[in-house]
């Protein structure tokens, strides 16, 4: 077997994925094997990164910041909105639901004529410097607070505070995190 087929995926043309998308900055990498519905509902801003696996279901709209890092895996799906700040790292099989089906007053699951079935859309929010690692899922309508950090494996159903450090089942706060180290890094 080659060297080559054992190698990290190789990136998307830039002027495809530019004529594809809403908006598109500078240096973004997209790599092949990533798969994008709906692209032209998608804005991608400056040295943003998009690993192979990545889903991403636009539906309302996905609005991606600059430096911004979605890893192998990882999804947008529901079709609502969602938006992530600036320098934000969405880690390898996140979750990010924007969307969901009302089981109490329709029928569930895109087989069933839209007319029977109760959707509920809603929008994420997910701040600048915001870390949510390995595997943690967020539920529509949750705003992650600037530079707040989701431990792995986490489930978000609430709102999260800027600068604070969660983790554990139930969700709970751990501790603060030092937003003056962290912004001073970014400039």
């Amino acid at each position: 077997m080659s060297q080559a087929t054992l190698g990290p995926g190789s990136l998307l043309d830039e002027d495809f994925i530019r004529s594809q998308f809403k908006q598109l900055g500078k240096n973004v990498k997209i790599f092949t094997g990533a798969r994008i519905d709906n692209p032209e509902a998608v804005s991608v801003g400056d040295h943003t990164q998009i690993d192979e696996g990545v889903f991403l279901f636009a539906g309302k709209g996905i609005a991606i910041g600059c430096h911004v890092h979605l890893a192998f895996t990882s999804s947008i799906s529901g079709g609502g909105h969602c938006i992530i700040g600036d320098y934000a790292s969405i880690g390898a099989g996140v979750r990010l639901i924007t969307g969901t089906e009302n089981i109490t007053e329709g029928l569930t699951n895109p087989t069933v004529s839209k007319n029977c079935r109760k959707t509920h859309r809603s929008t994420i929010e997910v701040g600048d410097h915001a870390v949510i690692f390995t595997n943690s899922i967020i539920f529509p309508g949750v705003k992650i607070g600037e530079g707040a950090v989701v431990s792995a494996g986490s489930i978000v159903h609430h709102d999260l505070k800027p600068w604070t450090i969660y983790g554990g089942m139930p969700l709970t706060a751990i501790k603060r995190r030092d937003n003056n180290q962290v912004i001073t890094a970014a400039q």
